[in-house]
């Protein structure tokens, strides 16, 4: 393939994550929707959180948090993770999510949640500790040397 072609791929191909990932992961967080002066706006596909393919891809990246960003790494195209054994099921996960803080300031905002998906328990309004807000990520970290 020569330049133009690889572009011609690549360019749509990569308009369509960044379209995605913008409709999904900003609000799964409780942030605004994302404008076009920007990025690629969230607008366009906002139209896709009432759907079967937003709940599965919402509760996909939920289960990657869960764990710790060891797992289900493709938020658009989840085949991927299954296609290189980085899938974990949301029946595995599920049984290791913690406590978050609650929507009382303590957080960002309100995140978008479809129906149907694994909730957290919220910790109540002004008891959270450091612990808390640590990513789980570094919770089981080796202590620096």
């Amino acid at each position: 393939f020569g330049l133009l072609e690889t572009l011609a791929v690549l360019l749509p191909g990569m308009l369509v994550h960044a379209l995605v990932w913008n409709m999904l992961h900003p609000p799964m967080h409780g942030l605004p929707p994302v404008k076009l002066k920007y990025g690629a706006p969230s607008w366009p596909l906002e139209g896709l959180r009432d759907t079967a393919y937003f709940k599965y891809i919402y509760e996909n990246h939920q289960g990657h948090h869960v764990l710790g960003g060891q797992a289900n790494y493709n938020v658009c195209c989840p085949l991927t993770d299954h296609l290189l054994g980085t899938y974990v099921p949301t029946a595995t996960w599920v049984k290791r999510m913690r406590k978050v803080p609650g929507p009382e300031g303590e957080r960002w905002g309100i995140p978008v949640e479809p129906k149907g998906v694994p909730q957290a328990p919220i910790i109540a309004a002004g008891k959270a500790t450091e612990r808390d807000f640590t990513p789980t990520a570094l919770l089981n970290a080796p202590e620096p040397a």
